[in-house]
């Protein structure tokens, strides 16, 4: 076995070794937070920039102003559109859900109503079985037109001769 030798001083294991705690640091009162706020520095480097100069109240030309107008039109017209298609959807989401309530009302009121006949039923059955019994008059058995007689006719009809044959 290859001998353990002793890691240097400077040495990557050395330097991650755990090193002793201070406990002196444990003792002392932790650091308060200052109480005085110092005013925020990213709201002055928002301002910071170059900056375009602010027109004085200039009077635009026709066109501009006509322009302007198209636009505020175009504006309003997409708004109009867009609540009128909202409106639709809102509609079409009513809808959806009346007609899902509706199934659900449908489908509850079917089962209840299955379960009450399935009940009546078994109520019912054991009633008529009884008087089944006691009211029904003895009839004859039906007979099947279709089905082959028990009896062949050829036992009834008489020997054949072969001397009577017709050639």
């Amino acid at each position: 076995m290859a001998k353990n030798k002793p890691s240097g001083q400077n040495t990557r294991a050395a330097r991650r070794a755990a090193t002793p705690e201070d406990k002196s640091l444990a003792a002392l009162p932790r650091a308060e937070s200052p109480t005085a706020q110092r005013p925020s520095l990213l709201a002055e480097r928002a301002n910071a920039g170059v900056q375009k100069k602010k027109k004085e109240n200039k009077k635009i030309s026709r066109a501009q102003r006509m322009r302007q107008q198209k636009g505020m039109e175009r504006a309003e017209a997409v708004l109009d559109q867009l609540e009128i298609k909202k409106s639709r959807s809102d509609k079409r989401a009513i809808n959806i859900k009346t007609r899902r309530a509706e199934w659900e009302d449908t489908n509850r009121n079917a089962s209840a109503f299955a379960a009450l006949q399935q009940n009546n039923a078994d109520e019912d059955d054991d009633e008529d079985d009884d008087k089944m019994t006691e009211d029904t008059p003895q009839t004859k058995p039906r007979v099947n037109a279709f089905a082959t007689p028990v009896e062949p006719a050829a036992a009834d009809s008489a020997p054949l001769d072969e001397d009577d044959e017709i050639s």
